[in-house]
C-alpha cells in the first residue's frame, strides 16, 4: 500500500475511534445519575445516619444532603424518613448538653458559619441572626435573665439548593425537621 494512503487511512481510523470514545463519554455523562442509583439499588433509601457525631447525612438514590447538629447535642430519636430518588423528609429530636432544648441562637449562628441562611420562622421582621446580635435581657427579682430572640427558625442550605431545616423548641427538647428536594 502506498505510504500516503496508509497515513490517510490510519488518520481516518484514529478520528473514527476518537468520535466513538467521545460518543461513549457523552452517554456515560448523561446516564450518571441512573448509574449512581444502580450502585445504591441494594440499599434501603432514603435513609439518615449521623457522621462523626455532629453531621446528619441524608442519603437518597440520586442525591445526598448534609447539615450540622448543634454543638454537644444528644439525639433522643429519629422519625422514619420518607421521600424518593431525590427527595427526603424527616425529623430528629435532640437535647442540648444541659439536658434541655438546644440554644436556638447558637445553633442558628453555627448553621450560618456552615453556609446556611437562617431566619426566624414567625415572619416578625426580626433582624437576621448574626454573631453580633445581642440577647434580650429581662430583669426579674434583681437577676438578669437572657432570652433568645426566637423559639423556632428556618435555615436553607446555600451549598445544596433544595435542602432546608426547621428547628422548633418543644417541651424539654428540640425538633429538627429536615427536607431536601433536588434535581440530580
Amino acid at each position: 500500500m502506498n505510504p500516503k494512503v496508509k497515513r490517510v487511512v490510519v488518520g481516518l481510523v484514529g478520528l473514527v475511534c476518537l468520535g466513538v470514545l467521545a460518543f461513549v463519554g457523552l452517554i456515560v455523562y448523561v446516564m450518571m445519575p441512573p448509574l449512581r442509583s444502580y450502585s445504591r439499588m441494594h440499599e434501603k433509601l432514603p435513609s439518615v445516619s449521623i457522621e462523626n457525631g455532629d453531621t446528619v447525612y441524608c442519603r437518597m438514590r440520586y442525591c445526598d444532603f448534609r447539615f450540622p447538629l448543634p454543638d454537644k447535642a444528644h439525639i433522643v430519636s429519629i422519625d422514619p424518613v420518607t421521600g424518593g430518588a431525590d427527595t427526603i423528609n424527616g425529623a430528629i429530636y435532640l437535647i442540648g448538653p444541659d439536658g434541655g432544648p438546644v440554644k436556638m441562637r447558637a445553633y442558628a449562628e453555627l448553621l450560618q458559619r456552615k453556609h446556611f441562611d437562617a431566619a426566624p420562622c414567625d415572619g416578625s421582621g426580626c433582624p437576621d441572626v448574626t454573631n453580633h446580635m445581642a440577647d434580650v435581657p429581662f430583669v426579674s427579682g434583681g437577676k438578669v435573665i437572657h432570652y433568645p430572640l426566637f423559639d423556632d427558625f428556618w435555615a436553607g442550605s446555600s451549598n445544596q439548593v433544595g435542602g432546608s431545616i426547621e428547628v422548633v423548641r418543644l417541651d424539654g427538647m428540640t425538633k429538627i425537621r429536615f427536607g431536601y428536594f433536588g434535581d440530580y
